[in-house]
């Protein structure tokens, strides 16, 4: 049982400084490079920094190295700014030199990164051409990445949530993760499906791909829950479920989150040990502060899973957590889908 950080994390430092601004004065020519490099990896070094104060089992950096990620990697591949030098192991390997705790390396999906170079006018021959590119070049990341000693992929594909039912969609996407996956199997890959439902696409699309693990966005994505139930017990499922506003966080959400833990971890006899939770939507823009209660939440909601239920309410769960209370239940378990 573990929590991790979903998404990005506030551009702004401890100490206020707007890694934002610090860019615009850079782009307008009027601001210090250096200030802006050293600012970013100080940002870098509090988010690491955070995370493992918090009890996180496995660490990012946050995404804060970019305003954009995706866009940032789209330059950095026409760039040639790739393999073992290149820009996603350098950014991995300076948040890994930082804490001794497992650091996953996050990079967007190959379906991902050809709609976003697409646009939405593209043809859907040229986005599955594209697809099976960037696929092919994310799996040379890949193998850059472990080379350097990344163990843990994270493959952030909101797009998996856009695929539906259309069979030639469907078989597109499912090429295009074969194609980044062919040589990874010495390292632990998780596929993030957020931003909504990925139910339409199915679960032989996506439990027939070489994942070890998958991500669910539980709050935007409700029906990713009959996903969650069909994912075979060997595969790890780490629940997003966690919500906050951008000034503040919503409450005591142990009950939600141990609730969602158990359930995940009944599911095909998956077990604790193959469930992780998470915030569900991108703390980017938060306050910083309501960021760091996040991953407070996050962890103590992990720790309080892993014990007995009811040491865990003698430690502070609320225990709606295993009883039903009128006014505020846990949720329950979604419906069977129809056939």
């Amino acid at each position: 049982m573990f929590a991790m950080l979903r998404g990005a994390w506030p551009r702004v430092t401890s100490d206020g400084v707007d890694i934002g601004i610090l860019e615009a004065a850079c782009a307008a020519g009027h601001g210090s490079v250096a200030e802006l490099e050293a600012a970013v990896e100080r940002l870098v070094a509090e988010v690491v920094a955070a995370q493992v104060a918090s009890g996180m089992g496995l660490v990012t950096d946050g995404s804060v190295r970019w305003a954009d990620p995706v866009a940032a990697v789209l330059r950095a591949f026409s760039a040639g700014d790739t393999g073992p030098d290149g820009m996603l192991v350098r950014a991995w390997r300076a948040a890994a030199a930082l804490t001794e705790a497992p650091v996953a390396a996050v990079i967007p999906g190959p379906c991902t990164l050809a709609a976003r170079e697409g646009g939405t006018g593209q043809e859907p021959a040229v986005a599955e051409d594209r697809a099976d590119a960037f696929a092919d070049a994310l799996a040379g990341e890949l193998a850059a990445l472990g080379e350097a000693g990344c163990a843990v992929i994270v493959v952030d594909e909101p797009a998996a949530v856009d695929v539906g039912a259309d069979a030639t969609v469907r078989g597109s996407f499912v090429r295009a993760h074969r194609r980044l996956l062919a040589d990874a199997e010495d390292q632990h890959t998780m596929l993030a499906v957020t931003g909504g439902s990925a139910l339409d696409t199915g679960p032989e699309a996506l439990f027939g791909l070489a994942y070890n693990s998958y991500l669910f966005d539980l709050v935007e994505g409700p029906d990713n829950w009959h996903l969650v139930r069909a994912a075979p017990g060997e595969r790890g499922i780490v629940c997003a479920a966690m919500t906050a506003a951008r000034d503040r966080v919503l409450g005591d959400q142990a009950p939600q989150l141990v609730w969602a833990a158990q359930y995940a971890a009944s599911s095909n006899g998956r077990g604790l040990d193959r469930v992780g939770l998470a915030n569900a939507s991108s703390l980017a823009g938060f306050e910083p502060a309501v960021a760091v209660s996040v991953l407070l939440g996050l962890g103590r909601a992990a720790r309080l899973a892993e014990l007995p239920l009811a040491e865990a309410v003698r430690q502070g769960l609320d225990p709606r957590a295993i009883r039903v209370m009128p006014g505020a239940p846990p949720p329950a378990p979604p419906a069977e889908p129809e056939l």
